[in-house]
């Protein structure tokens, strides 16, 4: 259940803010590629500075703010316009599914999931590359054809 809640409160914050999706869809990208190059050592330097926190939770926090809060807080400071109508609802879809994808393990690993939830992850993450190249393809299309409201 909160794996649908988690695509349902991302989906209305894109589809309802209007705002730019494509500079943050593509920071999350950069977000991702940045974890797995450097999130290990990043996560090993903060073990050594906090010592009673769990290896996996840091490694939860760095992903999280890389993936999920630095892109967020962009999307949130992105100016209002970008794609409209049936193509605002489509990137809305494809950010959301993204992130949730993306962030599975870290929602699993403060809640579990239920069955249901479980099968909305595996659908999801067998489409994951298609749904990471259409977001890119809408990202670029976003900010080409960008139009102010």
């Amino acid at each position: 259940m909160i794996i649908i809640a988690a695509l349902a409160i991302l989906f209305a914050l894109f589809f309802v803010l209007k705002k730019h999706v494509g500079p943050a869809h593509l920071a999350v990208i950069a977000g991702v590629t940045v974890y797995d190059t450097f999130g290990t050592d990043v996560v090993n330097g903060l073990l050594n500075v906090v010592h009673d926190v769990p290896k996996t939770l840091l490694e939860v926090i760095v992903f999280l703010i890389l993936v999920l809060g630095l892109p967020l807080l962009l999307y949130l400071r992105s100016s209002r316009g970008g794609l409209f109508g049936i193509l605002r609802l489509i990137e809305a879809l494809l950010f959301s599914a993204l992130l949730v994808s993306l962030c599975a393990w870290c929602i699993n690993y403060f809640a579990p999931f239920d069955a249901i939830g479980k099968n909305i992850v595996d659908f999801i993450a067998k489409y994951k590359g298609i749904i990471m190249l259409a977001g890119v393809l809408s990202a670029y299309f976003d900010i080409l054809f960008y139009r102010e409201v």
